[in-house]
């Protein structure tokens, strides 16, 4: 008796049967387009009894080259259809064997992918319900968030890969040492209880499936409370927040000419970093002193276009000399305190991002931080330039974070955010009460998001025409 493993490049790159020694051997084939396979699969040998195959990635990707749209969905499901049919042959033509079919994983460099990859599992799981075989299973063995990949977006990382690997074989023997069982009649002879080694494989399942599900409501949770928090940043578009403030002349102690006084330093302040400041203003609203006199203040200018120049000539201001002309004076725009940990977050990934090649730098002073991205072509002076929102930011470039990147996201957050983090802001964790620490470092996504951001048709939910 003999063993396949029939793998893409994900399973070649990173499958050595010595190390993986508590496993059985297998005779490793690399498989990279249907026309291969095919042939494969039509020249099995009867003593070649166990066949894993973890390929189908790679002929969707090829199938689905330069098309877009319907075009791009009837070539994905002919694909499917005809790796189905192939597997159906050969798990006829070869009934002593038992094949286990892996699901597809990620492509992250694909843009269209990441929509699509859910109604592929689909398809295969119903054509496989539909042959009605039984010496043919598929088996789903990595989640999403396991699923970490180099800079090509292709391969997974080593540690990755080996998690990848190893989990095929696990449910690959499970399923070879099972006993073929006919649901409507008797139970095997000599089996009086639940099988340990499928318990634990229920076990496992459970856990990926409700990791996955995790990390899918923690996506809907954080894009809604961006869109949210977005929403209510634009409502004081007009504000500007100034911390910092000093006076050589002591608070009065009465209430109203307290007022007036603070007035007077706000106005003072602004014409310092923009002299033609005409010194009308809405409101003042004082916030936290956190014990100095005078108090944070949310300034209400009479117009957007007023408090964008005065923010504006405070970041010129602040670049003069040493950076120390302004002392500890600081402008900013008015937005919630999950928008300005956001900031914290998408900074920590920016400087991990920032290499020979790529640049990256965070557009704060917004309603709605943005993260945009450098990348030298290597095409002489041009330049790739592209933006993600904090929700795409995490899902492309979140597994490199560590929880000491986030030590300022997660002191601005504090206590604010309690039972809600993960929510919030996908990376940060709450603290355990009796240990005083996070839960966990910072989340490890996979990478799953498209590069750009070209709104290229979405896939439908079925590839039938």
């Amino acid at each position: 008796m003999s063993r396949l493993l029939i793998g893409s490049s994900n399973v070649y790159r990173h499958y050595r049967a010595t190390a993986f020694t508590k496993y059985n051997e297998y005779s490793m084939i690399r498989c990279v387009d249907i026309e291969s396979f095919v042939a494969q699969m039509e020249n099995l040998e009867p003593s070649e009894s166990e066949v894993v195959i973890s390929v189908i990635e790679n002929f969707i990707e090829k199938a689905s080259d330069k098309k877009d749209g319907e075009e791009r969905n009837v070539a994905i499901f002919n694909v499917i259809k005809r790796f189905m049919t192939t597997v159906e042959d050969a798990a006829k033509k070869n009934v002593g064997t038992k094949f286990v079919l892996v699901d597809p994983i990620l492509r992250p460099k694909l843009a269209w992918y990441d929509a699509t990859i859910d109604t592929v599992k689909k398809e295969i799981k119903d054509m496989l319900a539909a042959l009605g075989l039984i010496n043919v299973s598929r088996v789903d063995v990595i989640s999403r968030a396991s699923q970490i990949f180099d800079e090509d977006g292709f391969h997974l990382t080593n540690d990755a890969g080996k998690i990848f690997v190893e989990s095929i074989l696990e449910a690959a023997e499970r399923t070879f040492s099972a006993d073929f069982v006919d649901l409507e009649g008797a139970n095997p002879a000599g089996k009086t209880g639940p099988d340990p080694s499928e318990m634990l494989f229920r076990i496992s399942k459970l856990e990926r499936d409700t990791e996955e599900r995790r990390w899918n409501d923690n996506l809907i949770f954080s894009r809604t409370r961006e869109e949210l928090d977005m929403a209510a940043n634009k409502t004081k578009e007009d504000r500007i927040i100034i911390t910092g403030l000093t006076s050589k002349t002591p608070p009065p102690a009465d209430r109203d000419q307290k007022k007036v006084w603070l007035r007077k330093i706000v106005i003072e302040t602004i014409k310092l970093v923009k002299p033609d400041y005409d010194g009308n203003l809405g409101f003042i609203n004082q916030g936290k002193s956190n014990g100095k006199e005078i108090p944070m203040v949310e300034v209400r200018l009479n117009s957007v276009e007023v408090a964008s120049g005065i923010r504006k000539a405070y970041a010129e201001k602040r670049k003069e000399g040493d950076g120390n002309t302004l002392g500890k004076l600081y402008m900013s725009n008015a937005v919630t305190l999950s928008t300005r940990v956001r900031i914290d977050i998408l900074k920590a990934i920016g400087k991990k991002v920032t290499n020979a090649k790529d640049s990256a730098y965070v557009a704060a002073y917004s309603s709605r931080p943005i993260l945009h991205v450098r990348t030298k072509s290597g095409r002489g002076d041009e330049v790739i330039n592209r933006a993600y929102t904090f929700t795409d930011a995490i899902i492309k470039f979140g597994q490199c974070l560590v929880k000491q990147d986030l030590d300022e996201a997660y002191k601005r957050a504090g206590t604010a955010f309690r039972g809600q983090l993960e929510q919030h802001f996908i990376v940060l964790r709450e603290w355990k009460p009796e240990a005083g620490r996070p839960r966990a470092e910072a989340a490890r996504p996979g990478k799953r998001q498209r590069d750009d951001q070209s709104g290229e048709d979405k896939p439908k939910k079925s590839f039938k025409k």
